[in-house]
């Protein structure tokens, strides 16, 4: 069933560490024996294999297709800028353009700027928080990318030097005394606390207002790393759904609809900062990247994508997950056992089920039938009447 699959990642492995160049597709979330590893195309919520097994797929690219692959009014804004240019000596109207609905949907953007993956903002917002406040401590919660101010914190943190890490320090969520006590133990020296808004667990009592509070009681920046919730949960991201509006916000994932940019958004008077620190790519204007982002953000709001995939989840994967509902997240005890399941029955998930504006009924009661059957016999309720588009 995998047979080529196998083949490449062998050949994969000669020349490429790990086999691939993202870690969560890799093997350590795909399990070998039971799993695809190269896909040979996709369209819409399907995906085919390079041995050709069709998946429906509730990953999405790792959340960044919000709309579905090969969306048609996406790749029309490509098509039609790939014939004018790609990238150029001067900058292009498209960052202005684009800059402008970032600033038009999202509460605390006055001022924007581009990188390319989620990575680049939040480490461009930490530094932008520690120019801005001249402070070096960071408080942080939650996954924030692979560069050192952040993966010194995580359990692959080899080669982030030791005096990096002393920098940062965690809090837990939901925990408003776990962030008080960081700041007892160095008043005055936290430049930023940063954090995803919601990740598997939902703010209780007024968290996300309170973190923000304290924040600026302690003279530090309040940053949300919106690259997952951005214009997923709300037009204007989690801060729009949670009406919180933080200082600095960073975005990416489903900006593009899968074409590689991503984007810190904020205060006018801290985003101006951005002209004494060097945060610059050449490929930051990319023109490919910056006209799908246009056509994505334009279908999210005119078709009220977030909405739907809230309306989706609600109708027909009641119960089946927690977390928010535009973001599902599902209890897996044997990653291989669910990887087995999953891929002999056609549907790629590893985890979360990442929904895009491209899937079906049909592609939800399927989902069910099989996650239903790895969970040994669990019936999960359904409700009907589903019919917005």
């Amino acid at each position: 069933m995998f047979e080529k699959s196998e083949e490449l990642l062998n050949r994969a492995l000669k020349v490429i560490p790990n086999g691939t160049q993202t870690f969560s597709k890799s093997r350590t979330n795909f399990p070998v024996g039971v799993s695809p590893f190269y896909a040979e195309k996709a369209e819409g919520a399907y995906l085919w294999d390079v041995d050709g097994n069709k998946y429906i797929d509730f990953i999405s690219a790792l959340t960044p297709v919000i709309l579905g692959y090969n969306d048609p009014d996406v790749t029309k804004a490509v098509k039609e800028q790939l014939e004018v240019g790609v990238l150029f000596s001067l900058p292009h109207e498209l960052e202005i353009e684009v800059s402008e609905m970032i600033c038009d949907m999202v509460p605390c953007a006055e001022m924007v700027r581009f990188g390319k993956n989620g990575s680049d903002t939040t480490t461009g917002a930490v530094r932008l928080a520690r120019a801005h406040t001249g402070r070096d401590h960071v408080a942080m919660c939650g996954y924030h990318g692979w560069h050192d101010w952040s993966n010194g914190m995580s359990g692959r943190n080899l080669g982030v030097p030791q005096a990096v890490k002393d920098l940062t320090h965690v809090f837990r969520y939901n925990d408003i005394d776990s962030l008080y006590r960081l700041f007892m133990d160095r008043p005055g020296q936290y430049a930023c606390v940063i954090m995803e808004p919601m990740n598997r667990e939902w703010p209780e009592d007024d968290f996300l207002h309170k973190v923000k509070d304290l924040a600026h009681a302690e003279g530090a920046l309040f940053i949300l790393d919106e690259t997952i919730t951005g214009f997923r949960f709300a037009l204007g991201g989690a801060q729009e759904y949670f009406n919180v509006t933080p200082d600095i916000a960073t975005f990416g994932k489903a900006i593009a609809n899968g074409y590689p940019l991503s984007a810190i958004a904020g205060r006018a008077d801290i985003m101006q900062t951005m002209e004494k620190i060097h945060f610059s790519f050449t490929n930051a204007g990319e023109c490919l990247s910056l006209a799908a982002a246009k056509a994505t953000l334009n279908k999210i709001k005119v078709w009220e994508v977030p909405q739907w995939l809230r309306s989706y989840s609600q109708t027909f994967l009641v119960d089946i997950g927690t977390g928010h509902p535009a973001w599902p997240h599902l209890d897996i005890k044997d990653k291989r056992g669910f990887a087995e399941v999953m891929h002999k029955n056609g549907i790629l998930c590893l985890g979360t089920l990442n929904i895009n504006f491209s899937h079906t009924p049909e592609d939800a009661y399927k989902f069910i039938e099989v996650f239903t059957a790895y969970k040994e016999g669990e019936v999960c309720t359904l409700q009907g009447g589903f019919s917005i588009r």
